[in-house]
């Protein structure tokens, strides 16, 4: 192709390989983008659904270069790290791999995390991939942080699951299951509460799979999230361990009492909604019960 050619491929939205690259990056989750001589000229679905700018032309009217949409971050790569900042993917390139990292903000001014993959197929042209990592980077931050663990249960701190649940929903979604959660709350002293804690939480443990995230919540409220089927496999996956805890070597955990409430997701239900209506079931219920809302 000459410059001509590609010009007109990338100005004509008629024209076949013009479609046929479209529809392929149309199909991707990642946001991509086509740089033409470092200047934006095409992008996918994601990239449009995440900007909510329908076409090029607004983007660029809206924000300018693409460049413009990088949080200006030390943590992250941006423009200002570049010595000539319309050459930023160059830039980006000479980085290793791990710190191929950018941050943007979508349109609802939630921030996210994206490691950056750069291909030049065509000379002029640069195919830039933007895969959301921001899950992964918090997890990461909060356990290089020491927080992903509540130092008095052993359980996940509530913090590190409220800032890591999308990875579950996601999982959920890919599995083809549904999220359950359910609520289960010590019914004694805060003193005795104490001084079975560890007890507690390990007979859980034991008891669940490596999948499911057991995340204590309130001093004597502990949340277990789990992916699950339906409802009635939920509510015998609970009441089956609220018998099965007590046992050995954990026999000393029959001196306390426990409810339990449970429920499961709805379809596209979020999952602050799923624990709400959880804590509901857990009112409702009485001691070693589990209810399921």
């Amino acid at each position: 192709m000459n410059q001509l050619q590609d010009e007109t491929f990338i100005s004509n939205e008629d024209d076949v390989c013009h479609k046929l690259f479209q529809s392929a990056i149309d199909t991707q989750k990642n946001l991509i983008v086509l740089l033409y001589q470092n200047r934006l000229v095409l992008f996918n679905k994601a990239f449009q659904e995440f900007t909510n700018m329908p076409t090029v032309k607004m983007f660029l009217r809206e924000f300018g270069s693409l460049p413009n949409r990088f949080v200006p971050h030390e943590a992250y790569f941006h423009a200002g790290k570049a010595s000539n900042p319309q050459e930023w993917t160059r830039a980006i390139m000479e980085l290793s791999e791990s710190d191929r990292i950018v941050s943007m903000i979508n349109y609802r001014a939630d921030p996210f995390a994206f490691s950056v993959t750069i291909e030049e197929p065509v000379e002029d042209y640069t195919i830039v991939s933007f895969c959301d990592i921001s899950q992964d980077l918090i997890k990461r931050i909060m356990i290089e942080n020491d927080v992903s663990i509540d130092k008095e249960s052993g359980a996940f701190n509530k913090d590190y699951f409220v800032h890591t649940s999308k990875s579950f929903q996601n999982a959920a979604e890919f599995n083809e299951k549904a999220v359950g959660i359910t609520m289960i709350e010590l019914m004694s002293s805060d003193s005795e509460a104490d001084k079975y804690l560890h007890d507690f939480t390990s007979s859980i443990k034991c008891n669940i799979r490596q999948s499911d995230m057991l995340v204590r919540w309130d001093k004597k409220t502990f949340l277990l999230a789990y992916l699950i089927d339906n409802a009635d496999n939920a509510m015998k996956f609970s009441r089956k361990l609220l018998s099965v805890m007590r046992e050995e070597p954990f026999e000393n955990l029959k001196t306390i009492q426990m409810r339990l409430g449970t429920t499961i997701q709805l379809e596209n239900e979020l999952i602050p909604d799923i624990i709400e209506r959880a804590q509901s079931a857990l009112a409702r219920s009485q001691a070693s019960q589990t209810t399921l809302l």
